[in-house]
């Protein structure tokens, strides 16, 4: 893979899968937490997608990315959580919260292995209005990379020097 994030979708994939065993399913945001019927994802699930990107120039074409890297982590619905439930059902409804706490601490200050990108940092976390039973939270992080790809090269010619003797 060549692009900055295709490779930062594969890194934070790969870290969630290997860092919260909880999450089932780990994939790219194509809408699938949209639909009518019963969403095409396994509970809990994290969908993974990259918003509100800005660029600025360095020099020689090199550019600086700052990117949110937006996370829905999905549940499926769940139990009451009044407090006249009983504690094992009221404890597994809201179980929620302790896999957004290891997911956010699998993540944030975590870098790529790439030396350009920098480390996740998170700057919101809040709750999706839904009129369906599914609970969605929605975890973003800044990150930024430098992006190479477009840098002008300079090719060096090495100058011939005649030296002529004599007037």
């Amino acid at each position: 893979m060549t692009s900055p994030f295709a490779n930062l979708f594969l890194a934070i994939q790969q870290r969630i899968a290997a860092g919260v065993a909880s999450i089932k399913h780990i994939a790219h945001d194509l809408g699938q937490l949209s639909a009518k019927s019963r969403p095409p994802v396994s509970w809990p699930c994290v969908l993974i997608d990259f918003e509100d990107c800005s660029f600025s120039n360095l020099s020689e074409n090199v550019q600086t990315a700052k990117c949110t890297v937006v996370l829905k982590l999905g549940f499926a619905p769940h139990s009451p959580t009044a407090q006249d439930t009983p504690d094992d059902y009221r404890n597994t409804a809201i179980s929620y919260y302790d896999i957004e706490w290891e997911l956010h601490k699998a993540l944030h200050g975590w870098s790529p292995e790439a030396e350009e990108y920098g480390s996740l940092t998170r700057t919101a976390a809040t709750t999706q209005r839904r009129t369906d039973s599914y609970r969605v939270r929605e975890l973003r992080y800044l990150i930024s990379f430098d992006d190479y790809s477009t840098k002008h090269t300079v090719q060096w010619v090495p100058a011939e020097m005649v030296v002529v003797m004599g007037i």
